[in-house]
C-alpha cells in the first residue's frame, strides 16, 4: 500500500505562498516547480501563508495541522525557504518528521533586525509592521535547536551566491550533521529547485 505524503511548505520572512484569493503564487518559480512535481508524484503540497511576527502561533498551528495529517494517514515532510527553513527545522525537532531546508535562516535573531520598520508584505502589499520584539522572540527557539540531543533528518539545499545569508556558514554548520546539497550561483530566493528535484524525491521516497 502506497503511503500518502504531504509536504508542508513554509515561505520566507514577510512573504507569501498564496495570493489574497488563496491561489498558489506560481509566479514564484520554486512554487511552480514544486506544484508540478507534487502533482506528478501524487504528493499533497500544502503551502499556507504564515506570519513570522508570532512564531509560537506558527508552531502551534502547524503542530495541529501535522496531527490532522497523521490522523488521515499521511507522512508529513516539512519544507521551507529562509525563515521557512528555520521553521521546518524547529517543527522537525518537535515531530520527528523530515525537513528540507532551502537557504535556511540559522540565527533569525541576528538576521531579522535589518528589517525593522518594514510596513507592508512584499508579496501581497498588505500592511505589515516589523519591530525589535519580533526579532527577539527567536532567541529562545534558536537555543532550543542548539541544545537538542535529537538526531534530526535534515536535507539542506543551498544557493552558494545567496545575497542575504552566508551560504558558507550554513555549509560549515551542517555538512557533518545533515545532507547538504549546494549549487553554484543562484540567489537568496533559490534558483535551483528544478535541479534539486532528484534530491527532494530521494528524501520523500527513501
Amino acid at each position: 500500500h502506497m503511503t500518502k505524503t504531504v509536504i508542508i511548505y513554509l515561505h520566507g520572512f514577510n512573504s507569501a505562498s498564496l495570493d489574497l484569493n488563496g491561489n498558489l503564487l506560481t509566479s514564484k518559480e520554486k512554487l511552480l516547480v514544486m506544484k508540478e512535481f507534487c502533482l506528478e508524484k501524487d504528493i499533497f503540497f500544502y503551502a499556507p501563508n504564515v506570519d513570522y511576527r508570532d512564531f509560537q502561533n506558527i508552531v502551534e498551528d502547524l503542530l495541529f495541522e501535522w496531527n490532522q495529517f497523521l490522523d488521515q494517514g499521511y507522512d508529513v515532510i516539512f519544507m521551507g525557504s529562509s525563515m521557512g527553513g528555520f521553521a521546518s527545522e524547529y517543527l522537525t525537532m518537535k515531530t520527528g518528521s523530515k525537513a528540507i531546508m532551502v537557504n535556511p535562516a540559522i540565527s533569525p535573531s541576528e538576521l531579522l533586525p535589518q528589517f525593522i520598520g518594514v510596513t507592508e508584505n512584499y508579496e501581497t502589499g498588505q500592511p505589515y509592521h516589523w519591530d525589535q520584539d519580533h526579532c527577539g522572540q527567536y532567541l529562545h527557539y534558536e537555543q532550543e535547536l542548539t541544545n537538542t540531543q535529537q538526531s534530526l533528518d535534515r536535507t539542506i539545499l543551498l544557493d552558494m551566491a545567496d545575497d542575504l545569508i552566508n551560504a558558507e556558514n550554513t555549509l560549515l554548520k551542517y555538512q557533518a550533521i545533515a545532507n547538504v546539497v549546494s549549487f553554484d550561483g543562484g540567489s537568496h530566493s533559490f534558483e535551483h529547485m528544478r535541479q534539486a528535484l532528484p534530491v527532494i524525491e530521494r528524501v520523500i521516497f527513501s
